[in-house]
């Protein structure tokens, strides 16, 4: 089984991150997916279960695996951030250093600091179905053909990593006017911040 790799060609050391963030942080957060990753597969595949592209074999089940893992990577990467403590709250990592935050134990419904994390294999961008406004962190990834051969399918690869201040940079798809579920937000193609690797 290949393993995936971080290319440096295409990593911006240079990026300008909020909450403190350093471009390095950013990196070992994907190495240690790409660990994490391998470690898994090779496990699975030495029990003849396939591999996790063949276990997962939804979209959106594979997506949410990626993007919780390196969500819970870049958080253990960081010296400034941390992963809410609220099952399912917003935003998914907090900074460290928000007083309030650590007097409720960084245990969050709905705040207005923090970074919330997706993943998606849209070279587009991605959607969620809250109008939420923050800063968002978005791992694209690609995987291989699941029609390949379990030893030579292609590993995942996150390809790009967006960092986007939806304050600022947000458009609001709206479904249809009979609808009253809540907008769609998509990230804008040419994001804020970049940091990618592939």
């Amino acid at each position: 089984m290949r393993t995936p790799e971080f290319n440096d060609d295409w990593f911006n050391p240079n990026a300008d991150l909020p909450y403190g963030v350093e471009p390095d942080e950013i990196r070992t957060a994907i190495e240690q997916f790409y660990a994490f990753y391998a470690d898994l597969n090779q496990f699975l595949m030495r029990e003849d279960h396939g591999r996790i592209e063949t276990v997962l074999r939804a979209n959106n089940a594979l997506s949410d695996f990626i993007g919780n893992v390196a969500t819970e990577e870049l958080a253990q990467a960081s010296d400034s951030l941390i992963i809410n403590q609220k099952q399912d709250g917003f935003p998914d990592i907090l900074p460290i250093d928000n007083e309030t935050y650590a007097d409720q134990a960084y245990e969050i419904h709905h705040g207005g600091d923090g970074i919330e994390t997706k993943c998606s294999k849209s070279s587009g961008g991605w959607q969620a179905h809250n109008n939420e406004e923050a800063w968002f962190i978005v791992f694209r990834y690609e995987r291989g053909d699941p029609e390949d051969e379990i030893d030579e399918m292609d590993p995942i690869r996150l390809v790009q990593v967006h960092l986007v201040d939806l304050l600022r940079r947000l458009r609001v798809a709206v479904r249809n006017s009979s609808n009253t579920s809540s907008g769609t937000l998509s990230s804008i193609r040419r994001s804020q911040m970049r940091i990618r690797s592939s």
